[in-house]
């Protein structure tokens, strides 16, 4: 069932706002593209929107999108996965129906693509498509991770899934976390790191994550911010918490 627009705890801005047919979110490890993608799937469905979500990440088949692939089904998502009998592999496979959806003109669809080289060459092979179709590549971008604290490292990762995948990056997100030690300190430096990197790039910075700990303080950090804030919604456990799928601990949807 798709949520009214008065209820999900995004932004309006995303209702308000015109997006492309295609929006693919890259990034590196550590990033929380997936995340991420998850979050823009709710909230676009929050916006009455029929959602497709292709999970394209043929890095790390055991923290992506096919995790949570069933209880988003049930949620009325449709969700592209690889082939059943390749789903947990690290094999390359890709599900043929990326093409479809491309090709069908109703609804928005959200593709979580690996953030290295062969990540590149996954998305490679939809580009002339999403081009006809309309995109936008989005980096993710967790500025205490190495490689992307700096200007520099933010511009290589760009070059790089750029030169491969034969698309442009058109807008960043930043997500400065250290997990659950973040602070509210730890945000805004990111913010700012990620908006002065897009700034100088030439790029839009679309929304500054807040998690879910550091909530209370949102109204405080928007005042401080220098982009504009989206509340995150984890959906993603790790092997020690509760809800992870390889731990039996049951459906997370369901409560369990």
């Amino acid at each position: 069932m798709k949520r009214p627009v008065e209820a999900h705890p995004f932004p309006r801005s995303l209702c308000e706002r015109e997006w492309p047919k295609a929006l693919a979110v890259t990034g590196a490890l550590g990033s929380g593209k997936t995340e991420w993608v998850l979050n823009m799937a709710m909230a676009f469905q929050g916006c009455g929107e029929e959602v497709t979500v292709a999970d394209v990440d043929i890095i790390n088949p055991y923290f992506c999108v096919r995790q949570v692939a069933d209880s988003l089904r049930e949620e009325g998502f449709h969700i592209l996965t690889p082939p059943e009998s390749t789903r947990w592999s690290d094999m390359p496979v890709i599900s043929p129906q990326v093409s479809w959806a491309l090709k069908d003109p109703r609804g928005r669809l959200l593709i979580d693509v690996g953030g290295d080289a062969a990540g590149g060459k996954a998305l490679k092979q939809f580009s002339l498509q999403m081009k006809g179709s309309g995109y936008l590549l989005i980096l993710v971008v967790n500025p205490f991770r190495p490689g992307s604290r700096e200007t520099a490292g933010i511009l290589d990762l760009m070059k790089g899934m750029e030169r491969i995948s034969e698309l442009q990056v058109g807008a960043l997100v930043a997500n400065p976390h250290l997990m659950d030690q973040t602070t509210a300190e730890d945000l805004l430096w990111g913010y700012r790191q990620v908006f002065d990197a897009g700034k100088t790039l030439g790029i839009e910075v679309l929304y500054g994550t807040v998690p879910p700990h550091l909530m209370s303080r949102r109204e405080t950090l928007r005042k401080e911010s220098p982009i504009e804030l989206w509340p995150m919604v984890r959906h993603m456990m790790l092997p020690w918490e509760d809800g992870y799928m390889w731990t039996g601990a049951g459906d997370r949807s369901q409560g369990t």
